[in-house]
């Protein structure tokens, strides 16, 4: 089969544990799009921690944002069909999170934003720093002034060491959000309807390519959507069980040069196809 679009997510997937790519993927990406393949990234990191990988692969594709929530056109610069949370959902969870005493940080319209200061909020400033991008992190202990300064919402993460209260509090929230474990120790909550799979129906569509003749890489719940709606989902060797359940093929973990070496042989199997095709 004559694949014709790949997205990877990041963080666990591309990323190693260093939150670096390996020069056999990165390689193995840019000799994707030589060939002319459609190659983007899809995180729930907003576009400004996406940009500099998205430069650094050659991507001119739209980015996925924010677990689906927008799409970002790296050649614009603007949000593409955004899915924000609506402010009256939006201050209800606050609450929640406030009386279950969750710290939590906003992906927004205005920069990201928490109460406190955390163990996230301080690795977020870290890889602000190693990716020479600024974020605008504020921290605003009321939560009033800290709706308001935020603006628009994409993304919620809630971090907590206690994997059985995330689970418990994702359950909580599945029927008026979409809420979904990035790791373990990490919920992801958008709006309802926001997901990595539809925005990446979104970016295929502007495409004409139809999402049969797509690979889809990840390795956490909120890739589910996403894996779930392609012709080739792959999984990494440190996937979460549900996304091995879901995906055709595992691979090495995101340490390793698995994506590389799987996108080398999907590129030398597509030449195959197109030289069969038309000699």
């Amino acid at each position: 089969m004559k694949y014709q679009a790949v997205v990877l997510d990041l963080d666990g997937t591309l990323l190693n544990d260093q939150n670096q790519i390996n020069e056999v993927n990165q390689a193995a990406v840019k000799l994707a799009i030589k060939e002319g393949y459609k190659v983007t990234l899809a995180s729930g990191r907003p576009h400004q921690m996406m940009l500099p990988y998205a430069k650094s692969l050659n991507i001119q594709e739209p980015l996925v944002c924010c677990n689906g929530a927008y799409l970002f056109d790296v050649t614009t610069n603007l949000k593409i069909d955004a899915l924000a949370i609506s402010k009256m959902k939006l201050v209800k969870l606050l609450q929640l999170l406030n009386d279950g005493q969750f710290d939590f940080t906003l992906y927004a319209e205005n920069g990201i934003f928490a109460q406190r200061e955390s163990q996230h909020i301080a690795g977020i400033l870290t890889q602000g720093c190693e990716l020479a991008v600024d974020l605008n992190v504020q921290l605003i202990s009321d939560l009033d002034s800290l709706v308001s300064a935020a603006g628009a919402v994409f993304k919620i993460l809630v971090p907590n060491q206690d994997n059985a209260l995330l689970a418990e509090l994702r359950n909580t929230l599945s029927t008026q959000f979409q809420a979904d474990l990035s790791t373990p120790n990490k919920l992801d909550i958008t709006a309802k309807t926001a997901s990595k799979g539809r925005a990446l129906q979104t970016w295929l569509k502007r495409c004409d390519i139809s999402s049969h003749f797509t690979v889809a890489f990840g390795d956490g719940d909120n890739d589910s959507s996403m894996l779930n709606s392609v012709g080739e989902p792959v999984a990494m060797a440190n996937a979460s069980p549900r996304l091995k359940g879901i995906a055709n093929v595992i691979i090495t973990d995101n340490n390793g040069c698995g994506i590389g070496q799987y996108l080398r042989l999907i590129i030398q199997e597509g030449q195959r196809f197109h030289n069969h095709s038309y000699s």
